[in-house]
C-alpha cells in the first residue's frame, strides 16, 4: 500500500489508499499509537470525507477512555467541525478488556456525538459482540450500530452506507459494489450450494482423490532455520506461494513472537507481500505447548492477517486431538479458520484443490440438537459421569476417564476438557513455582534487611506495624508479635509524634518519598519514607528506613566549632603580621629612605650620578613601602573598626575597581543603626573580598552589582557579575582537584556566620551569589570577652 504526504496548513498528512474499499485515507503520525495511561494506545485514520476509523489497543479502564475520547472529539472538531455527518468505525480487535465504567463513558460519548450516522463495531472477542448487540437490543444508541468480526467487512460496510446516505447519484465504484454488505436480501444461510463448499473445505477427506505425484520446487536457506532451547523450527518456500513450516519440540511463550518475526522475514525475502499465498505448519514432532503460547500465537495472527490479508488458507498437519482442540480454542476469535490434515501430502492436496483466490473465512458448522430425548440424556449423564471422575489432584489427562472413540459425536468436547485439565496443572505449576520464587525472594530480602543496623519497617498507610527487621527489634526490646499491629506512634515521643504523622500522610497523599531527621534519647536519626502501591496505584504500606547518625552530627560539630576557631586564629595572625608590618617593617624602611635622602648633604663633592643612584634607590624603597601598605589592608582593613564597615567596602569597591578596571555598582540599605559584632563585620568583608576576587581571577566580567541590605532580622549580602559563568557542580570537583579553596572558605565563613549561601551561575550568563544570615548587634561585654580571649590565645598579639 502505498503512501504520500500533502500538506494542509502548517501540518503535514499521510495518505494512501484502502486496500478494502479504494478509498483515499488520511492519518498524521501525532493521530498514530498515541498512549494513554500505561497500556492503552489509539490510531485515528479518516477513510474518504465521511468516515472515521478509531483503533484502540490495551485494557481500557473509565480513566484512559475519558483522555482517548476527549482527544479524538478534539480531531473531529477540527476536521469536520460541529456539523458535518459521518460514519464511526470503533476497531476494538486489540482490545484486551474493559472496565464497566468505561464501557457506560464510552456508549455516553458516542450518543453526545450527534453527527454519527451509524457506528460500525469490530471485534472478533464474542463477550464484546454479545455486549454490542445487547446494547443495541436494549436502544441504548441513537444510531444505527453494526457488529463485524474484522477490519475489511467494517471497512466496506462503512464505506457502502456512506455511499448510499448520498442524497445525489454518485458514480459506482467497483470496489466499493464489491465491499457492499446489504442487510436484508442475503442468500438462504444453509444452501446446498453452501454447505457443501463448507464441508469440502473443512472436510478434506470427504474429497478424496487418488494420489498422484507431483513434482515440488522447494527452496530453504541457513537462517531460516532457527533453533531455540527445547524448540526448533524449518521453514522452507514450495512452488513460491506457499510457506511451510516445521516445529519440533515444546512451544513455549518465549517461541511464538520470534517464529512469527522468522515467517514475515521469509515472506519478504519471497516476494509474497501483496498476492495470494498458503501456510502449512507441519506439527508432528511438537510435543506440546502452554495456554499461554497458544494465546500468543492467535493474537499474533490476527495482527498478521491484518497486516497480510492475502492468505489463501491455513493448513495444519500431524496435530494430536489435545493440540488441535487446543489450537481450534485459541483460534476461535481468529478471522482464519484452521484447516486440518492427517499428512504433508494430504496438505498439498489441499492447497492444489483449493484456489488461491477463495475466501479464507470458513463459517464453523454446529451440531444440531438430539431429536431424541433419551439420546439427550444419555449423553449428559455420560458427561457428568465423565467430569465427576475427573481426579484433579494428579497432574496431566493421560489417566482421565472415559476416553471416547473417534466417531462419538462429542468427542471434541472430551478433548476440549482432556486440554483444559492440562492447562490447569500447567497453571498450578507457574503457580507453585511462583509461590517458591516469592518465598526465596522474601527470605533474601529479611536477610538483607536483618543484616544492616539500620532501623527498618513496614507499616499500613495509617501507621500501623506490619513488619520490623531485627535491629528496630533490639531498639524497642520487643519482639516480633508484640509490634505486630502497633502504631508507629506508640513508640515515639510526644515531640516527635506530629512531625512523624506529618510526613507519613505527606508520604500517602503524594506518593513522593519523604527525608527527615528527628532526635530521640540524644540522638539523631536519619529518616526516609518510601510508598508502596497496589494495583489501583494508590499508597496502602510504606516502608520506614532510619539510620543513626549521632556519630556523624557531633563529627559535623566538631569540624565546624574546629573551623571557627582557625578562621579566627586566621584572622588573628592576620591582624599580628598586618601589626608587625606597618610598625616594624614599614617603619624600618621609612627610616631607610630618611637616611638615604640626606646622606650625601654635608658632601658637596658628590657626582650628579651618585645622587640620582641615590634617589633611584629611594624611589625603589618608597613603592617597596607603599605594597606593604597594600598587603597590611588586605591582611586587616583598618576601616573596619575606624570607619565602619559600609565606608570600608565603599572605600575596597572603589580601589578594586581602578585596579581591575572592573565596573562595580555598589547600593547599601538598612544598614545605620545597626551595631555588627566584630567577628560578623570581618567575615563579611573577607566574603566580599573572595568573591572579588574570584571575579577578577576567572569571569573576565565588566560589571558588578553588590547589594549589601539589612532586613530584620536579616542581613542580605548578594554579588552579581556579567561574566562567562560556570558550571558549579563541574567547578566543585575542579576546585578539589586543583586544591583551590576559596568557595570552600566562603561557605566556611557563612556557616560561622549561621546562615546560607546561595551560588546560581551558568556558562554564558554570569554568576550570582547570595548570602543572607540573621545579625546579632554586639554588646561591650561581649566585645571584652573576645579581646580577653584573643589575648590568652595569642600572647603576642598585645606586643
Amino acid at each position: 500500500m502505498m503512501s504520500n504526504r500533502i500538506k494542509t496548513g502548517d501540518k503535514e498528512l499521510i495518505t494512501s489508499v484502502c486496500p478494502y474499499t479504494g478509498v483515499t485515507t488520511y492519518t498524521r503520525p501525532e493521530w498514530t499509537d498515541v498512549i494513554f495511561g500505561t497500556n492503552y494506545s489509539l490510531s485515528i485514520t479518516l477513510v474518504g470525507d465521511r468516515i472515521l476509523s478509531v483503533r484502540v489497543k490495551g485494557y481500557s479502564t473509565r480513566d484512559v477512555v475519558a483522555e482517548s475520547t476527549d482527544f479524538t472529539k478534539k480531531i473531529i472538531e477540527h476536521r469536520w467541525g460541529l456539523k458535518k455527518e459521518f460514519f464511526y468505525i470503533g476497531d476494538f480487535t486489540g482490545i484486551t478488556g474493559m472496565t464497566k465504567d468505561a464501557r457506560k463513558y464510552y456508549v455516553d460519548y458516542l450518543n453526545n456525538l450527534r453527527q454519527i450516522k451509524a457506528f460500525i463495531l469490530c471485534t472478533p472477542s464474542p463477550f464484546i459482540m454479545l455486549a454490542a448487540k445487547l446494547t443495541k437490543r436494549l436502544n441504548l444508541f441513537n444510531f444505527h450500530v453494526t457488529v463485524e468480526n474484522d477490519y475489511s467487512s467494517a471497512v466496506k460496510q462503512a464505506a457502502w452506507k456512506a455511499h448510499k446516505e448520498l442524497a445525489v447519484p454518485v458514480k459506482s465504484h467497483t470496489s466499493l459494489e464489491a465491499s457492499r454488505v446489504p442487510t436484508v436480501s442475503k442468500p438462504p444461510l444453509f444452501s446446498a450450494g453452501t454447505i457443501k463448499r463448507w464441508a469440502c473445505a473443512a472436510l478434506p477427506a470427504l474429497n478424496k482423490q487418488k494420489n498422484v505425484p507431483v513434482s515440488l520446487t522447494r527452496f530453504t536457506r541457513e537462517e531460516w532455520n532457527p533453533q531455540f532451547e527445547g524448540y526448533s523450527i524449518k521453514f522452507e518456500l514450495i512452488n513460491d506461494n506457499i510457506i511451510h513450516k516445521v516445529s519440533t519440540g515444546y512451544l513455549s511463550v518465549e517461541h511464538v513472537g520470534p517464529a512469527f518475526a522468522t515467517q514475515e522475514r521469509i515472506l519478504k525475502a519471497c516476494g509474497l507481500s501483496g498476492h495470494p499465498y498458503f501456510l502449512i505448519n507441519g506439527i508432528e514432532e511438537l510435543t506440546g505447548s502452554s495456554l499461554k503460547a497458544r494465546k500468543q500465537y492467535a493474537r499474533l495472527f490476527t495482527g498478521w492477517i491484518e497486516k497480510y490479508p492475502e492468505l489463501s488458507g491455513l493448513i495444519v498437519y500431524g496435530a494430536n486431538r489435545l493440540l488441535r482442540s487446543g489450537l481450534t480454542i485459541a483460534m476461535y476469535t481468529s478471522p482464519v479458520s484452521i484447516i486440518f490434515a492427517e499428512s504433508f501430502e494430504e496438505a498439498m492436496a489441499i492447497t492444489r484443490r483449493r484456489s488461491p483466490h477463495a475466501p479464507r473465512l470458513l463459517p464453523r458448522i454446529f451440531p444440531g440438537k438430539a431429536n431424541r430425548k433419551n439420546t439427550v440424556q444419555h449423553y449428559a449423564d455420560e458427561l457428568n459421569c465423565f467430569l465427576g471422575n475427573i481426579d484433579w489432584e494428579i497432574e496431566g489427562s493421560d489417566e482421565l476417564p472415559g476416553k471416547k472413540s473417534d466417531d462419538h459425536p462429542f468427542k471434541t468436547v472430551y478433548d476440549a476438557i482432556s486440554l483444559i485439565k492440562t492447562d490447569i496443572d500447567e497453571l498450578f505449576r507457574e503457580r507453585e513455582t511462583a509461590q517458591a520464587a516469592l518465598r526465596e525472594s522474601e527470605e533474601v530480602a529479611r536477610a538483607l534487611l536483618n543484616a544492616t543496623s539500620d532501623l527498618a519497617l513496614l507499616m499500613q498507610s495509617d501507621g500501623t506495624i506490619i513488619a520490623a527487621n531485627h535491629a528496630v527489634t533490639t531498639f524497642l526490646e520487643k519482639n516480633q508479635l508484640a509490634l505486630n499491629e502497633k502504631q508507629i506512634t506508640d513508640f515515639l515521643p510526644q515531640s516527635a509524634v506530629q512531625e512523624a504523622c506529618a510526613h507519613l500522610k505527606a508520604v500517602v497523599d503524594t506518593g513522593a518519598p519523604a527525608h527527615f531527621e528527628t532526635r530521640l534519647s540524644n540522638h539523631y536519626y536519619q529518616n526516609t519514607i518510601y510508598p508502596l502501591f497496589n494495583a489501583d496505584k494508590r499508597v496502602d504500606r510504606v516502608a520506614l528506613y532510619s539510620r543513626d547518625i549521632t556519630g556523624i552530627k557531633e563529627a559535623h560539630e566538631q569540624i565546624h566549632g574546629l573551623t571557627q576557631e582557625l578562621i579566627k586564629a586566621q584572622e588573628n595572625e592576620r591582624t599580628r603580621i598586618a601589626r608587625d608590618l606597618h610598625d616594624n617593617v614599614a617603619q624600618d624602611l621609612a627610616s631607610l629612605i630618611i637616611r638615604s635622602d640626606t646622606l650625601f648633604d654635608d658632601c658637596k663633592e658628590i657626582s650628579p650620578d651618585v645622587r640620582q643612584r641615590t634617589k633611584k634607590f629611594s624611589d625603589v624603597l618608597k613603592k617597596t613601602i607603599a605594597s606593604i601598605r597594600d598587603l597590611v589592608y588586605d591582611l586587616r582593613p583598618p576601616g573596619l573598626t575606624q570607619m565602619g564597615l559600609v565606608k570600608t567596602i565603599d572605600q575596597y569597591c572603589v580601589e578594586f575597581s581602578n585596579k581591575n578596571n572592573i565596573e562595580i555598582d555598589l547600593y547599601t540599605a538598612g544598614l545605620e543603626r545597626l551595631h555588627l559584632h566584630t567577628d560578623t563585620k570581618i567575615n563579611l568583608f573577607r566574603i566580599l573580598q573572595e568573591a572579588l576576587n574570584n571575579v577578577a581571577k576567572h569571569a573576565d566580567a565588566t560589571l558588578i552589582k553588590v547589594r549589601l541590605l539589612g532586613s530584620h532580622p536579616d542581613m542580605i549580602l548578594r554579588i552579581e557579575d556579567d561574566g562567562c559563568g560556570f558550571d558549579p557542580a563541574v567547578r566543585m570537583v575542579t576546585a578539589l582537584k586543583e586544591k583551590r579553596m576559596g568557595l570552600k572558605s566562603m561557605e566556611e565563613r557563612v556557616n560561622l556566620l549561621c546562615g546560607t549561601l546561595a551560588l546560581h551561575s551558568r556558562e554564558g550568563s554570569g554568576t550570582r551569589i547570595v548570602v543572607k544570615f540573621p545579625y546579632n548587634q554586639e554588646t561591650g561585654c561581649e566585645e571584652e570577652n573576645r579581646e580577653r580571649f584573643l589575648a590568652q590565645s595569642f600572647p603576642s598579639s598585645s606586643s
